[in-house]
């Protein structure tokens, strides 16, 4: 077999600019093309179905311009299954095609889909929800299974764990509402999705094993994942489930954003891409796959048809399913001039479509660091989102040290980084030195959280970091966290059940000992099984006053601009840090021609009294609360937690 050792010569004479990559129906005709420079021939199966021995035909297809093979059928095969057979050196490999749009059971094969007929009701003309800046989001994080596996969503049993769940309103536990409804009462703007594409590890065919992942194993990467669908054999009922959730979220003015995980593949040397063309898709040195995903493999996309299909792959998402915003896994393993091109391409079809990822990598990378889209680099892709990592650490200490404290939890040493994160980690006059914690090119920029699907919850990391405190306490510290998150500079983040202590509690075997608190919590529950991963909806109820907090937080955000500035000239104008008498109190006073605001923080466990100077009222107070008479000169906040006061 022909190896690659030039692959700039490689993609100069092979990269294919057409649009018409994977099968496509025009008529009463079905053409397929594949990219395959290095095959001596390769042939298309037709199948009746997505799986077993039901072989329809098997045809040789033809090669034409740039290494691209194709086939042209004069038969309409809508509902049809089709797979590749690439032959190298006299050895035959069938695979799915890495283009399919829609497949059977288990992403075996590519299934042949006239997506006309994938549409729910309503889905053409509907509209969905304008976001005019990324700081007008508050973006909520959701695992399809954990959102209403457990009976205590009110779901439908046969919903449960699937896209519909999402479709069903007014369910409630007791006299709280779950799902849907609790989407539209906290106020969220968007729900990031984990990863909706299909993956490798559930089966899809035996669902009573409830095997469990978050998805981040990638088979079929423009194909819905079956198991969260109704009939996985269906290839166009997990279209048409997903696209109903998105129309349901989009109806209650909540737009959608998928979780895309482009860094890597499940399988390495036996994936579609790496049967389609050996030794391209992937980077590697000296022959070998490298692994900067930490997964096995990093996927190349500094690789011309690469680069191609990561950008066709979000615009089919974008368009198709009516997207409003893409989530990056391990962005920091995408070149930088494919992140920005992805950037151009979402903006001619709407400017307003979100787009962010982790500005970091899994391991070592085989390309060079400059050229990848590191937080470090930022300036060089400004339009994009990144999480701060920085403001999440020094909320509420290390995330990979369970015992490290926060600002929120005593450890005071972290002031002036979570100063920078209320500024959106731009420059500010006031406030020197963590340059680190200063990257961001715009406020725009800077994703601000303290709790996502990996590592402990925030309820969980304060309930090891924080022993030596009350648990009233720890309910300030939670509290005070989402404070800041939310009324920070930039685009808050925050997980599905965050908003009343969602915990992921350790499945202990018979017999285990515990030895630690930090042992009963999953560190990472990727795998683990829904005792620890799906939401418990009485928590809610339980942690009711906690709920109401986040949701006057919520709504506060939504109200007064001044939490909202899209620029860094803006944050240096008109915000500044009056001093407090105590550098670890911190004072914010948010201006401009319409209104003046001032966010106090007290970190202490006892209440402080500050001066800020003139009259005021509370808009919230330490439960979420605005308070009718007028505040002089000074305010008393209450240990751990943060007022916000309007200047009258």
């Amino acid at each position: 077999m022909q190896t690659i050792n030039d692959f700039e010569e490689f993609d100069r004479q092979y990269t294919y600019y057409g649009n018409d990559l994977g099968a496509v129906i025009d008529g009463d005709v079905t053409r397929f093309k594949v990219w395959s420079p290095y095959s001596y021939c390769v042939f298309i199966n037709i199948y009746a179905d997505g799986e077993g021995s039901n072989l329809v035909e098997t045809l040789p297809m033809q090669r034409i311009e740039n290494g691209v093979w194709y086939i042209q059928l004069n038969r309409n095969f809508d509902g049809y299954f089709y797979t590749y057979t690439f032959e190298y050196d006299m050895k035959r490999f069938e695979t799915i095609d890495v283009y399919a749009k829609a497949c059977g059971i288990n992403g075996i094969r590519g299934a042949v889909v006239d997506f006309s007929d994938t549409n729910p009701e309503g889905w053409e003309t509907h509209t969905r929800p304008v976001c005019k800046s990324p700081v007008d989001a508050v973006i909520y994080e959701a695992h399809i299974r954990d959102f209403s596996i457990d009976p205590s969503s009110g779901i439908d049993e046969r919903y449960r764990g699937k896209f519909l769940a999402f479709c069903q309103d007014k369910t409630r536990y007791k006299e709280t509402y779950t799902c849907l409804s609790h989407l539209k009462e906290l106020g969220v703007t968007h729900i990031q999705l984990l990863p909706i594409f299909d993956f490798c590890t559930v089966d899809e065919a035996h669902p009573e094993r409830k095997v469990y992942n978050w998805g981040y194993d990638p088979k079929n990467f423009n194909c819905p994942e079956g198991s969260y669908s109704t009939d996985p054999y269906d290839p166009k009922c997990r279209i048409r489930e997903l696209k109903s959730l998105i129309m349901s979220l989009h109806k209650s003015g909540i737009g959608v954003i998928m979780d895309v995980v482009y860094n890597h593949t499940y399988h390495t040397k036996e994936s579609p891409f790496n049967i389609a063309q050996p030794g391209y898709y992937h980077r590697t040195k000296s022959g070998q796959f490298t692994n900067g995903s930490g997964c096995g493999n990093e996927t190349a996309s500094d690789h011309k048809m690469m680069q191609k299909y990561i950008v066709d792959s979000v615009m089919f998402w974008a368009r198709e399913y009516k997207l409003d915003g893409f989530r990056f896994d391990l962005m920091g393993l995408i070149d930088i001039d494919t992140v920005n091109l992805i950037r151009d391409k979402l903006n001619e079809i709407d400017p307003h479509i979100l787009m962010y990822g982790e500005g970091w990598t899994g391991g070592e990378s085989a390309l060079n660091s400059t050229r990848l889209a590191y937080k470090f680099n930022s300036y060089d892709f400004g339009r994009v989102g990144l999480f701060n990592d920085n403001l999440r650490d020094a909320v509420k200490g290390s995330t990979f040290d369970a015992a490290n404290k926060g600002y929120v939890s005593g450890n005071y040493y972290e002031t002036n980084a979570v100063k920078r994160g209320l500024v959106g980690s731009v420059p500010h006059p006031q406030i020197n030195g963590n340059n680190e914690a200063c990257w961001a090119f715009e406020p725009t920029q800077a994703i601000n959280y303290v709790e996502a699907h990996d590592n402990l919850t925030l309820w969980d990391k304060l309930s090891v970091s924080a022993q030596d405190y009350t648990e009233d306490q720890r309910l300030k510290m939670d509290k005070l966290s989402a404070a800041i998150i939310l009324l920070s500079q930039g685009v808050p983040f925050i997980q599905l059940g965050q908003d009343f202590l969602r915990s992921k509690p350790r499945l202990i075997k018979d017999g285990e000992a515990v030895k630690s608190i930090s042992e009963a919590f999953e560190w990472d529950s990727y795998n683990k099984p829904d005792y620890t991963n799906s939401i418990k909806w009485e928590l809610k109820e339980k942690n009711i006053n906690i709920f109401n907090y986040y949701k006057a937080l919520i709504k506060l955000r939504k109200e007064h601009p001044l939490f909202r500035l899209v620029s860094k000239s803006e944050v240096a104008g008109k915000i500044t840090f009056p001093d407090s008498g105590d550098f670890n109190v911190i004072i914010e006073r948010l201006s401009d021609p319409i209104e003046t605001l001032f966010l106090v923080i007290n970190p202490y466990p006892e209440e402080r009294t500050v001066y800020i100077g003139g009259s005021f009222k509370m808009l919230l107070d330490d439960n979420g609360d605005a308070k009718p008479e007028d505040i002089n000169d000074t305010v008393t906040v209450p240990p751990i937690s943060a007022a916000v006061l309007k200047q009258l």
